[in-house]
C-alpha cells in the first residue's frame, strides 16, 4: 500500500499507518477549512457515506466537528443497515454503535506541515509529532501528513499527565504507549546501583528500552556530566517522549545521545559501553499492543535476544544493570538466571524492594536491578 495521498488545495500528505486504511478505502477525501467548519452537517454526511473529511481551522470549530460525531452516532449505524443488503442486515443490526462512531472518527482528521505544526488555530504545542503518532522520524520525507483527530486528542490527554520522580526530584510526561514512570521502588533500585558502580567512572553508558527517558536522566544525574549517555528504543513515541523530557529538565539536552527508534542494540551497530542498562519486560505472556511492549515479555524472548547481543557491545570489563521483578513466579526468575550465567555473566550484586500489588492471587512481588559483570 502507498504511503502518500494528494488532497485538492494542500497537495501530496504522508498517510500514517493507522491511517491508510481509511484514507486508501476509494473512499473520496475532501478538505473542509475555516469557513467550511461551520457547515457540520456536510461534514457529517461526508463522512457518513465513506469519505475521509480533512479540517483546517479554528481549533474549537474542529472540535465542534467531533462532538457533532458523536451526538449523531446512531445515524451511523442507522445509515450502515440501510446501506446493507437484505441478506446482511441481521449481521449489521449486530454492529455496535461505538464501533461505527470509532470508525467515523477516525475519517476526521488534520493535516501538519512539513516541520509537524498542525494545521488549526491556535496550534498546539506538539513537537516530535509524527514520532509520538508512532510513526519512524523522517517518515514523511519532509512533506506534510495526516492525522485523526482521535489520535492527536489522545497524544494531548497522555502528555498532560506528569509523573513525579522522587529520585530526580522532577516530574516526567509519558505518551501514549510509553511506560510511565510510576514505580518509585524501581527507581530507586536503579538510583542504588548507578551510586555502586560511579566509583568506577563509567564513561560511555546506554539506556536499553529508555521508555520516558526516567533512568537516562537518572544516570546522567548520578554519573554526572562527563559520562557520555546513549538512549533508544523500539517504539518511536519513547524517543520522543525522552526527547521530550531531556527537553524540560535539562538545561543542554542535546549532551545525551538520542538514538533513532530500534530494536534493543539495532541503533549502535558499532559502538561499545562501560555501562549498558536495560528495564527488562518482566511479564512472561503474549504482547497485544504497543503499550505492552514494555511490560510483556511472551517466553522471555526479549531477554534471551539481549544476552545473546550484549556481549558484542559491552567492553569486558563492562557491567549490565538489569531491571527486573518476580511477576511471573519463581520460575521466570530461575530462566532469567540461567540466561545470565549461560551468557558468561555472574551477579556483582543486587538491589532489591519488596511491594505491593493488586493481585488477589499475589499479594507481593519483588523488584529486582542485578548488577552484572563478565566471568
Amino acid at each position: 500500500m502507498t504511503s502518500f495521498y494528494s488532497v485538492s488545495n494542500i497537495g501530496e500528505l504522508y498517510v500514517p499507518v493507522e491511517c491508510r486504511d481509511a484514507v486508501f478505502a476509494r473512499a473520496r477525501v475532501k478538505l473542509f477549512a475555516h469557513q467550511d467548519l461551520r457547515h457540520l452537517n456536510r461534514i457529517f454526511t461526508h463522512i457518513r457515506h465513506g469519505g475521509v473529511a480533512v479540517v483546517e481551522g479554528r481549533w474549537e470549530q474542529v472540535t465542534d466537528v467531533m462532538d457533532y460525531i458523536q451526538r449523531h452516532k446512531q445515524e451511523l449505524v442507522q445509515h450502515s443497515q440501510r446501506e446493507t443488503k437484505p441478506r446482511d442486515r441481521r449481521e449489521s443490526r449486530g454492529r455496535s454503535t461505538s464501533r461505527a462512531l470509532q470508525e467515523a472518527l477516525a475519517k476526521l482528521m488534520c493535516w501538519a506541515d512539513a516541520d509537524g505544526v498542525l494545521q488549526v488555530e491556535p496550534a498546539p504545542a506538539l513537537p516530535y509529532l509524527l514520532e509520538l503518532a508512532g510513526e519512524p522520524p523522517g517518515a514523511n520525507e519532509g512533506k506534510p501528513f495526516l492525522l485523526s483527530l482521535t489520535k492527536i486528542q489522545q497524544i494531548q490527554n497522555a502528555l498532560a499527565d506528569t509523573y513525579p520522580v522522587h529520585a530526580l526530584d522532577a516530574s516526567l510526561v509519558a505518551s501514549e504507549n510509553v511506560l510511565a514512570p510510576r514505580s518509585q521502588e524501581t527507581i530507586e533500585c536503579f538510583q542504588e546501583a548507578l551510586q555502586h558502580i560511579r566509583e568506577r567512572n563509567p564513561t560511555v553508558v546506554a539506556d536499553i528500552g529508555c521508555g520516558s527517558g526516567c533512568l537516562t536522566l537518572l544516570a546522567r544525574q548520578e554519573l554526572g556530566e562527563q559520562a557520555q549517555i546513549y538512549a533508544s528504543d523500539l517504539l518511536p513515541e519513547a524517543v520522543a517522549t525522552t526527547k521530550l523530557n531531556l527537553q524540560r529538565l535539562l538545561s543542554d539536552p542535546d549532551a545525551v545521545h538520542v538514538m533513532p527508534p530500534g530494536d534493543l542494540f539495532d541503533p549502535f551497530p558499532s559502538r561499545q559501553f562501560d555501562v549498558v542498562i536495560f528495564n527488562a519486560p518482566w511479564v512472561v505472556a503474549r504482547v497485544r499492543n504497543r503499550a505492552e511492549l514494555a511490560i510483556h515479555d511472551e517466553k522471555q524472548e526479549t531477554v534471551k535476544r539481549f544476552f545473546a547481543q550484549v556481549s558484542d557491545f559491552l567492553k569486558p570489563d563492562g557491567t549490565i544493570l538489569l531491571g527486573y521483578a518476580d511477576a511471573s513466579g519463581p520460575k521466570a526468575i530461575r530462566n532469567l538466571e540461567t540466561l545470565i550465567a549461560e551468557a558468561g555473566f555472574q551477579m556483582e550484586t543486587l538491589f532489591k524492594r519488596r511491594v505491593a500489588t493488586h493481585r488477589s492471587k499475589r499479594k507481593w512481588e519483588q523488584i529486582r536491578v542485578y548488577v552484572l559483570r563478565r566471568v
